[in-house]
């Protein structure tokens, strides 16, 4: 096991902050971490029956619009449940009457603390989108093979898009 010999918060963001420092390993070795601090995330996966809605957006990190599952970070300790209705509705306007969880991870254990909360989302009732001011999202809705010929075709590139879209496909079939 690693501890902490001595470490501090090189930066401290809206969205993460990064711990470095030094570390001692098990056999007394030294050596250097960087750890980028998260709260997590939770991703939910819109099933209306015959589609699934997914939302395209820019992202400036890979320089271009990506296809991706309604997702948000965590607010502190929020619960995972709470955030993922909070992010339906603010991105697609939808609001589910059954979320059902569909499994967690930790998105880059290498470097990050980031646990993703995964959701499927089943009877849903259209309430409004309610977007943060600086969100620019175009809503996606795709049929069970347009998913299903996807994911074959290595089509989606978003990690927790592929993980829930799985989930969402595994549930389904049963």
């Amino acid at each position: 096991m690693e501890k902490w010999q001595e470490n501090q918060i090189v930066y401290d963001g809206t969205v993460f902050r990064i711990r470095t420092g030094d570390v001692t390993l098990e056999d007394g070795t030294c050596a250097q971490r960087e750890v980028v601090e998260h709260s997590g995330g939770v991703g939910v996966i819109p099933f209306d029956g015959n589609s699934v809605i997914l939302v395209r957006q820019y992202r400036i990190a890979i320089g271009q619009d990506i296809l991706e599952i309604p997702a948000g970070k965590r607010e502190g300790d929020e619960d995972p449940a709470e955030c993922g209705m909070r992010e339906l509705i603010e991105e697609t306007g939808y609001r589910a009457k059954q979320l059902i969880p569909a499994g967690s991870y930790y998105a880059t254990v290498g470097y990050s603390s980031e646990k993703f909360y995964l959701y499927l989302a089943f009877d849903l009732q259209h309430v409004g989108q309610d977007l943060d001011e600086e969100e620019r999202i175009e809503l996606v809705e795709l049929s069970l093979d347009e998913v299903r010929q996807g994911l074959k075709a290595h089509r989606f590139e978003d990690g927790k898009t592929v993980v829930g879209l799985h989930a969402l496909l595994q549930y389904l079939d049963g």
